[in-house]
């Protein structure tokens, strides 16, 4: 048993990850409940799971209410904004403080005895850690985050990992970074053994691989669908209720009525489609400039 090659997605996000603003209203990053969570990490064959939400461990701890109904053990993670960056704390007990310096924050998950992972170090479109990751004491990057379809971020982290291995020496791990409880597992880590603690282990030793297939484009428009919808609701909700338990809507009558037309018109027409085509284009070319700017850094 003991060289039993598990699979491990040890980035997903759950209902508890918190809003996007837009436009002054609140949007929730994703609407996944753990338990569905979980149903999708075991149809796509993981034996581990780690849920980062936003800021918080809440998700994980209610995810982890379900392992032994699942047979899959639920690491408690977070994805915590520090001043420098977005960084995964993996095997935590409480919460970390945001917007502290990236040292700071790596400190502080190190302290809870957890593993500190650079996500998607060269992201275009979120707050990512870049070449300072270099400088930091990181147990693991991932080199591989399905969420970013285009392959060319993905491509410029294993690079210049690789490049910098003899002096910041890291595990390569993969991970889906979903927001969709169908996306699990299209990013994952490989390691050998049958334990969350095996996998610790080898992450310090650094002892994994990684494999995956960028997120489909479908998945992104049903996932940005659900989280309309679901705002939608919460929304319509808000305008006959005082409180709700999704998000709480401080604007007036009129703005609201605005904005549940909009989402209407989001949700009742094909603009998912439209706005899912074109968001891969504008990522494409956010992706290609970042590409540049990396090749002109060398020259």
């Amino acid at each position: 048993m003991e060289n039993d090659v598990f699979k491990a997605d040890m980035h997903i996000h759950t209902k508890y990850s918190g809003m996007m603003k837009y436009m002054g209203l609140k949007f929730p990053d994703s609407v996944e409940e753990p338990l569905k969570v979980m149903k999708c990490a075991k149809a796509n064959g993981m034996n581990i799971i780690a849920v980062t939400d936003h800021n918080t461990i809440k998700g994980a701890l209610e995810t982890k209410k379900y392992e032994k109904e699942f047979g899959i053990e639920v690491v408690v993670g977070s994805e915590i904004m520090s001043k420098d960056g977005e960084i995964l704390g993996l095997f935590l007990n409480e919460d970390i403080p945001k917007r502290l310096s990236a040292e700071e924050t790596i400190e502080k998950i190190h302290e809870q005895g957890g593993l500190a992972v650079c996500p998607h170090p060269y992201s275009p479109i979120c707050e990512a850690i870049g070449d300072k990751m270099f400088e930091l004491d990181f147990d693991g990057v991932e080199v591989y985050n399905a969420y970013h379809r285009d392959g060319i971020v993905n491509n410029i982290a294993l690079d210049k990992v690789l490049k910098n291995y003899h002096k910041s020496p890291f595990a390569f791990l993969g991970d889906s970074d979903a927001h969709l409880a169908r996306m699990i597992g299209n990013g994952n880590t490989k390691f050998e053994g049958n334990s969350s603690d095996d996998l610790f282990n080898a992450i310090k030793r650094r002892k994994t691989t990684y494999e995956g297939t960028p997120t489909p484009l479908s998945d992104i428009i049903l996932w940005s669908y659900n989280v309309i919808y679901a705002s939608e609701k919460a929304l319509l909700k808000s305008m006959v209720k005082k409180d709700d338990n999704i998000v709480n809507y401080n604007c007036s009558k009129f703005k609201k009525g605005i904005a549940a037309f909009g989402g209407l018109m989001y949700i009742g027409t094909p603009l998912p489609l439209v706005a899912g085509v074109l968001g891969n284009i504008y990522l494409k070319k956010k992706a290609k400039q970042k590409l540049k700017e990396v090749i002109q850094e060398v020259i």
